[in-house]
């Protein structure tokens, strides 16, 4: 009896082994494939025209197009690795006011000993990776063209991968083919930088190979343009694209989402806040804005001069007719929210004298004068105000 336990008992064992070891060998591949590659670019230097001169700048990643996605995709629980079109050494673009994820991703001694240290795509097994991301930077002449890059591509894609970019990022994609001969973007909603934000940001539009927006349209593929500078993510099957920098996060989220994913919370800036306050009011309306406004107020403040800025911008038609319909409540938003600044009553009351409400652009300016008594410029918009 006690002989039948023991056998018992080891069939058991046994039984408990093998099915063990089956069971991590069916769940090890799929660990080992729970990684993300991030793309970035190798150019350290590009031609570029500042005030009419031409000149070589510093090339490279933008930083935040990175920084940001490997949060997301690292605390989301990826393994994230570095590939560029040659391997090895990437440089970041210089950045005047960094962001507390920057910092963090510049101090992270393992992402940055990667990125001295970047994959080739010779170096890469496409099964190894749930998905590849193409962070943007000076990335226009060496994503395109790069053959085994476009390849392996197209084969995370086939192999029911994502494929994430940003900004300039979707260069990577203009020579991506399927194995069926298609171009991966033939038909596909999807965005990057466009050509109008290309005309009023870029340094280097007049030595680009082609405009991005342009070539991807021209690829078949259905472009998503978005007001200059708004945080857009384009979700079409499992290729996400987003419009510029202000869009990483956006991008890297809907990713991690197509991976079965949620990500977290993000984290809002300053600048991230006020961006988005004027898209909500932009794409709905001031109610909605202000919703907005108030529900993060506790923890950021909007920036006065990138709000009075971008609303200038999109009144003057500079930043595409939607945004201009809005600019008037735009300037209207801002007295709302910056009630004590003479600078904002007064752009306000600019606006009603550029479109000839002159009742109200006296009352704006009367405001803006009590606050500042002594302002030029606004005692000399009242002078022209007063004169109609």
């Amino acid at each position: 009896m006690f002989h039948y336990k023991v056998e018992s008992i080891m069939r058991k064992a046994t039984l408990f082994t093998t099915l063990f070891i089956m069971l991590t060998g069916l769940i090890s591949p799929v660990l080992a494939q729970n990684k993300i590659l991030i793309v970035v670019t190798n150019n350290k230097e590009v031609n570029a025209s500042i005030n009419g001169k031409d000149t070589l700048v510093a090339g490279g990643y933008e930083l935040s197009e990175v920084s940001e996605a490997y949060k997301v995709f690292s605390e989301s629980g990826f393994e994230v690795d570095f590939m560029s079109p040659k391997g090895g050494m990437t440089y970041a673009e210089s950045k005047s006011k960094m962001l507390d994820v920057d910092k963090a991703f510049l101090a992270d001694k393992e992402s940055q000993s990667k990125l001295r240290n970047t994959l080739s795509p010779a170096d890469v097994n496409a099964k190894d990776y749930v998905a590849i991301y193409f962070a943007g930077g000076k990335t226009m002449w060496d994503f395109p063209n790069n053959k085994a890059m476009a390849k392996l591509t197209a084969e995370i894609y086939e192999t029911k991968g994502v494929v994430g970019a940003v900004c300039h990022g979707p260069a990577a994609l203009v020579n991506v083919t399927l194995s069926d001969g298609s171009s991966l973007v033939s038909g596909k909603a999807i965005s990057s930088f466009t050509d109008l934000e290309e005309r009023l940001f870029s340094k280097s539009s007049k030595y680009l190979p082609f405009m991005l927006q342009e070539k991807l349209t021209s690829l078949g593929a259905n472009f998503k343009e978005a007001p200059a500078m708004f945080d857009q993510a384009v979700v079409d099957q499992r290729l996400v694209t987003g419009q510029n920098p202000n869009s990483t996060y956006s991008v890297a989220e809907e990713m991690v989402r197509q991976l079965g994913v949620e990500p977290p919370t993000r984290p809002w800036t300053n600048m991230s806040y006020t961006l988005g306050v004027i898209k909500v009011l932009v794409i709905e309306n001031k109610r909605k804005a202000a919703q907005f406004y108030k529900a993060h107020s506790g923890t950021n403040q909007l920036e006065e001069a990138l709000f009075l800025n971008y609303s200038m911008y999109a009144f003057k038609g500079h930043l595409g007719k939607l945004a201009k319909s809005k600019g008037l409540e735009l300037f209207e938003f801002g007295v709302y929210a910056f009630p004590n600044s003479a600078k904002s009553h007064e752009a306000l009351a600019e606006a009603y004298h550029q479109l000839g409400k002159e009742k109200e652009a006296i009352t704006a300016i009367n405001k803006s004068l009590s606050i500042a008594p002594d302002s030029k410029t606004a005692q000399k918009l009242k002078r022209e105000i007063e004169v109609n």
